[in-house]
């Protein structure tokens, strides 16, 4: 579950959950917790997409991209949490690299992936791709509890997976799974027993 009526920060990669995307009208309620300063402080929308769909035109900022390179633009922003230590002291950061720290995200560097991912440059304010891609970074990273949501048009190139993964990581840098305003796995079977069943018949 997303729990995006908790969030103060939603980094949504083309998951159009305002229209289409898996259960609208869950979201839409959530959207409007999110959005209700009465409720909590009023969240922060970023999304990124290679269309202008309704959750974009909903958006603090929709960050235009070319379809399939939303990985890389998870991966910078993940480069940009690490190399500036934004991240919980909670989070072990060589669990997530497999050992590697930021040697493994060097090829995703904002400087590096700017000029790949199609976004035009001055986009939202900034001077440049590589500077929206730092302050997108440290936007998420200080507005706890962020949440970083993928689907839909991300999921759906041959790229696919590598850049759902690369999304879902960022929840993972954040400390936000398994917390409230974040990624909400799912309960334990109140059975125990029945745990493996799949598994055994």
């Amino acid at each position: 579950h997303y729990d995006i009526g908790n969030a103060q920060y939603v980094l949504s990669f083309g998951a159009d959950f305002l229209s289409t995307w898996v259960s609208p009208t869950q979201w839409e309620v959530g959207y409007g917790e999110f959005r209700d300063s009465e409720h909590s402080q009023r969240g922060i929308l970023t999304h990124v997409d290679s269309r202008f769909s309704v959750t974009a035109s909903n958006a603090d900022r929709w960050i235009p991209i070319s379809p399939g390179e939303e990985g890389k633009l998870a991966l910078s922003i993940a480069y940009v949490i690490i190399e500036e230590g934004l991240y919980p002291s909670g989070v072990n950061i060589d669990d997530l690299t497999s050992g590697q720290g930021l040697n493994l995200l060097a090829a995703y560097s904002p400087e590096n992936i700017g000029s790949q991912l199609g976004t035009p440059e001055h986009v939202s304010g900034a001077n440049s791709v590589p500077e929206l891609i730092r302050t997108v970074a440290r936007e998420f990273a200080s507005h706890p509890p962020a949440i970083a949501i993928g689907g839909g048009s991300t999921g759906a190139s041959t790229n696919g997976l590598f850049n759902l993964e690369a999304v879902y990581l960022l929840n993972h840098l954040v400390g936000s799974v398994g917390q409230k305003g974040g990624v909400i796995l799912n309960p334990e079977p109140p059975v125990k027993e029945l745990k493996g069943y799949s598994n055994s018949h």
